[in-house]
């Protein structure tokens, strides 16, 4: 009587017990990187009440500081398109609007994040795919009222194609810059509500900007604080881009 040998029997690809084995190994860190973008993308598009509500307070100061301070402006301050003025405004208000570090904070809290490190992905292409998705959200804020800017009446004094590409890449170096800090926090802090009040850096210093008046017109002790803010030379370089040039449009 012939005995069968030990592995008689089993199933190439199977452990001992006849359960399929699953042997994972790095795709290597691009691949990470692409896999990670598309999941922070796909869980934007899923939710685009967020998208929506994002906009809202941008669109509605937007909106107010022009109706309110437009004639002013053009009659004393010598702006004579104070939308195209107020634009960069909204658009960098916008761009820190984003979520930051909101989903990898979930991710987190909820154990996901554990999850993933016992994958074989590279831990930096866990940041670096939430970052691009970041950048997705921004550059979506950032057509969006580019778009309802020219609808309203913005006009850029040089090439209009030159001026928005050149926003739009300031733009999204803002908002690398403002999701990296946000980022900062949920990796260190772990906690919801400390990532979230990231925002709460950039507001104060949004307003501590020739926000609604040039520089040369501002006197005092908001006129020194306003030149020590860094935001003051976005909001500048950003307005150069439209065509701004210090005295009027």
């Amino acid at each position: 009587m012939s005995t069968a040998a030990p592995d008689a029997g089993r199933v190439p690809g199977r452990g001992g017990s006849g359960e399929p084995q699953t042997l994972a190994a790095p795709a290597g860190l691009l691949s990470d990187v692409v896999a990670i973008t598309g999941r922070a993308i796909r869980g934007i598009l899923r939710e685009p009440e967020l998208f929506v509500f994002a906009l809202i307070i941008p669109v509605f100061f937007f909106v107010v500081q022009i109706g309110a301070l437009g004639d002013v402006a053009e009659q004393q301050l010598g702006i004579s398109n104070y939308a195209t003025f107020q634009l960069p405004i909204s658009i960098l208000f916008a761009a820190a609007s984003t979520s930051g570090g909101n989903a990898l904070v979930l991710d987190i809290a909820g154990g996901y994040w554990d999850k993933l490190s016992l994958t074989p992905a590279h831990r930096s292409s866990l940041v670096i795919g939430n970052l691009f998705g970041e950048m997705f959200a921004v550059l979506g804020y950032s057509v969006v009222l580019l778009l309802f800017g020219f609808a309203i009446g913005v006009r850029f004094a040089s090439s209009p194609l030159v001026g928005s590409v050149g926003l739009l890449a300031l733009t999204l170096l803002f908002g690398i810059g403002f999701a990296s800090v946000s980022i900062a926090v949920a990796l260190a802090t772990g906690s919801v509500r400390a990532t979230q009040s990231t925002f709460i850096i950039f507001f104060p210093l949004l307003f501590l900007t020739p926000s609604a008046l040039p520089r040369n017109l501002m006197t005092g002790w908001f006129e020194k604080a306003v030149s020590v803010n860094p935001m003051t030379y976005v909001v500048e370089a950003a307005r150069s881009l439209l065509g701004y040039g210090g005295g009027g449009l």
